[in-house]
């Protein structure tokens, strides 16, 4: 699936997954098994990230994250 074909975030999503970047360690599963292509390596950061636009909320990133570096949080608490 191209970039450009990533499905739009659902309405009513509760949770967000936030990464902690002092555990990440890159190893890309979270960006390999992200089924809506939200999760992307910045090269220039040398970092990962999230699009919350196309993030669902579905959680799989934190469930694959070897480190634990990713978890979930309810979404009203950011911003």
């Amino acid at each position: 699936m191209r970039k450009d074909d990533r499905l739009t975030p659902v309405e009513g999503r509760t949770h967000i997954p936030i990464i902690d970047q002092e555990r990440c360690r890159i190893c890309d599963l979270c960006r390999l098994l992200c089924p809506d292509l939200a999760i992307t390596k910045n090269s220039n950061k040398n970092q990962i990230e999230i699009d919350y636009n196309y993030c669902k909320g579905c959680g799989i990133c934190t469930v694959v994250c070897p480190k634990g570096a990713i978890t979930m949080i309810l979404e009203e608490s950011v911003g």
